[in-house]
């Protein structure tokens, strides 16, 4: 009998520990569960919960809420001769650059100033930038080939001091998505669904703009340094964008992913065409100190429902709303399953039934999409 138990908590043991082996460590610079993403760079499994602006300022954006301009935008950015010089819009704006040739744009809420019909009041300050990311269906040219409909634009900046290799940040901002028309009127009844607002980084800081309508990734030194998933509504709405940087970065552009979804096309109404659009305020990238950060979730590998008040729930710290939970039996069979999991699993089945003691598997996904596994052993 003693073998017997010796041998079930040594299985405890090897399972716990290929658990813990197959998670990603987050402050170890190495890609430990060999998906391709180190530490911060690897969403899914490193996130930092309690990040806070108040202690956390911005350093590195110059100009973080646009309010600093040289000219006041009077329209959209355009191009005013054939050698694709671009004026007004975003070139109005100090320390922002369009990325891209599909140049974003530049607002002030002012006298004098162009300005469409965006939400307001504005996070801060009295001035915005903004971009379309547009995903029209391919056609073929009139050359025979075929004609991409995608359409990105970039914001670009500069940063005041690079980007450390090795460290880890936090891009948060403000943003609005809503349908925008050619003279700048909005629609808030949203047709497009979630999108990747994306981050890129280049080691070099220069003022040209990369030759594509599409993204920066390709032929340049611009590399992916992270996202986040966003659903417009019409309002306002903070994003983070937590990130490791790989190598030295001096500038960055934010922006849609390469690939937007299929629904980024455009809408009709009130006899305009809308596309999808999306106004920034208020950018802040700082650096995230992993060991001041709860950096996920803390569960329980032990429950022992004997109602001495210890250990007598299946506890995870940190959890969102909204989380499902599925609790599994050795034979695969789920036993327990919660799609808003309150920390109330006492060792019963759905239908109260007590259930053996023995090793169980859990799986959770939460709202955003991050998923995972693990292990907890039931004592009686």
């Amino acid at each position: 009998m003693t073998v017997g138990n010796d041998l079930k908590y040594l299985l405890i043991i090897l399972l716990l520990t290929f658990n813990v082996l197959s998670q990603e460590n987050c402050t170890n610079g190495l890609d430990d569960d060999n998906d391709g993403l180190i530490d911060f760079n690897d969403p899914l499994d490193c996130q930092c919960f309690n990040l806070n602006l108040e202690t956390n300022t911005n350093i590195f954006i110059p100009n973080p809420s646009f309010e600093e301009y040289n000219c006041l935008p009077t329209q959209f950015s355009q191009v005013v001769d054939t050698n694709v010089v671009w004026e007004d819009g975003i070139y109005c704006v100090n320390n922002w650059l369009a990325g891209t040739w599909g140049s974003s744009d530049y607002f002030v809420n002012g006298p004098g100033s162009f300005w469409p019909t965006i939400p307001t009041p504005l996070p801060d300050g009295q001035a915005a930038a903004g971009f379309f990311i547009i995903n029209l269906p391919d056609v073929t040219g009139f050359d025979g080939n075929i004609e991409d409909g995608i359409y990105i634009e970039y914001l670009k900046t500069c940063l005041t001091q690079p980007l450390q290799p090795g460290n880890s940040y936090n891009l948060e901002l403000n943003l609005t998505g809503i349908g925008m028309s050619s003279f700048g009127n909005s629609l808030t009844n949203i047709w497009f669904g979630p999108v990747d607002i994306t981050l890129f980084g280049s080691s070099n800081c220069t003022q040209s703009t990369i030759q594509t309508d599409g993204c920066p990734v390709g032929s340049t030194d611009w590399v992916k340094l992270g996202h986040a998933t966003y659903q417009a509504d019409g309002t306002w709405q903070t994003l983070n964008i937590q990130f490791t940087a790989l190598n030295s970065i001096q500038s960055i552009m934010i922006g849609g992913p390469c690939s937007p979804p299929n629904d980024f096309t455009f809408s009709e109404a009130n006899g305009e065409t809308f596309d999808p659009y999306f106004v920034l305020d208020n950018a802040a990238l700082y650096e995230i100190n992993p060991e001041d950060c709860n950096l996920g979730f803390t569960f329980s590998n032990v429950i022992t429902p004997n109602d001495d008040g210890i250990n007598d729930l299946f506890e995870i710290d940190n959890l969102p709303e909204n989380t499902e939970v599925i609790i599994l039996n050795r034979w695969g069979n789920i036993v327990f399953s919660s799609t808003n999991y309150q920390n109330n699993w006492d060792g019963k089945d759905n239908s109260g039934r007590a259930l053996v003691d023995g090793v169980y598997t859990y799986t959770f996904t939460t709202e955003i999409g991050k998923t995972g596994h693990g292990f907890v052993h039931l004592v009686r």
